[in-house]
């Protein structure tokens, strides 16, 4: 075995990032992503208290949807995963286990996402029938799970993308950290060029999910780089790779300015009136677009900027998409944060 590896098996989550951290992070993707989330080791030890969503009551959900008996089958202690899996239970609802890395071959902890219903609903009747020999309050358990919130195949395949790079980046990064303070005497630029690597894995999983949940034809999101004192492409959709590496932006020129300015959202489209942004509009061909900035935690100063935008009339953005990206720039300012205070 690697020494890297024989090292990671000595470090422990809570070694690694500060528990309460780790909890905070848990806790506000529960709230902004509406699903319930806990971190177990690979022997099944719960590593972080459980982390509800609003509107769900942990005791109900617990004992009508036997929450806790699909770790075994999720997570077998015999054979555990190095990938993301899934089960799905007899009671017609979804768990998820995302590992997290601490190298490629070394896993810390579990995410266990759920319980969540992916994909249509079953019919009532349907699934009245389906349970009806169990013994179950099948009454019960359906009102249950309406209250769960619903996935798309696409949605959560792209929650659990986010999910393991925000974990996975925060973990590596830290270990990485500790490894090369050990032998080496002045880590500054090394640690950059990790935090780099890390920062754009969890910029392009914050993309993914938000073309994803607003039905975006495509995006980018942009970095403030201090040595050329502007805005550069850090992840991209849709652009190619000649605009991506040649694009520059001073802070405060256009609707990402403005979006920077205001320390919010910006929803522009063929319909809105406001001078102040219709001045700045440059791609009338566009029906509609979100330029929203990221922040980091505790900083007064936007970062960045996440853009979106799609052709299509017929898929607007609304205010609730606006809001979602508002919660998934949370989310990734947190995650930021954290890498950058190791």
């Amino acid at each position: 075995m690697a020494a890297g590896q024989s090292a990671a098996q000595h470090l422990s989550l809570s070694e690694l990032v500060e528990p309460q951290r780790w909890q905070q992070l848990q806790d506000h993707f529960a709230a902004v992503l509406g699903v319930a989330l806990r971190t177990i080791g690979p022997s099944h030890e719960l590593l972080s208290a459980p982390s509800w969503p609003p509107g769900l009551h942990a005791e109900s959900v617990i004992q009508l949807l036997k929450v806790g008996g699909e770790l075994e089958p999720l997570v077998p202690l015999s054979d555990p995963p190095h990938e993301t899996s899934s089960v799905t239970t007899a009671l017609g609802v979804t768990y998820a286990a995302v590992p997290i890395h601490v190298t490629p071959d070394q896993i810390i902890a579990y995410l266990i996402v759920g319980p969540l219903v992916v994909g249509p609903r079953e019919d009532r009747l349907q699934f009245r029938q389906r349970l009806s020999a169990s013994g179950e309050d099948t009454g019960a358990i359906w009102s249950l799970i309406l209250t769960l919130k619903p996935y798309t195949f696409s949605g959560i395949h792209s929650l659990l993308n986010l999910l393991e790079a925000v974990g996975t980046s925060l973990v590596q990064f830290a270990y990485q950290a500790h490894r090369l303070a050990a032998i080496l005497p002045a880590t500054g630029p090394v640690d950059e060029a990790v935090a780099s690597y890390h920062t754009d894995r969890l910029l392009a999983a914050l993309l993914e999910v938000a073309t994803v949940v607003t039905r975006a034809e495509g995006g980018s999101v942009m970095l403030y780089d201090r040595k050329d004192d502007a805005l550069r492409i850090r992840a991209a959709q849709g652009l190619s790779d000649a605009v991506v590496v040649e694009t520059r932006q001073k802070r405060a020129e256009g609707l990402a300015g403005l979006a920077a300015a205001r320390r919010d959202v910006l929803l522009v489209d063929n319909q809105t009136a406001e001078p102040a942004v219709t001045e700045l509009m440059r791609r009338r061909d566009l029906a509609s677009s979100l330029i929203a900035p990221l922040t980091l935690e505790a900083e007064p100063e936007p970062v960045g900027i996440l853009s979106l935008r799609t052709a299509d009339r017929e898929r607007r953005f609304t205010p609730e998409h606006a809001e979602m990206v508002r919660r998934l720039l949370d989310l990734t300012g947190i995650a930021l944060s954290n890498l950058r205070k190791r």
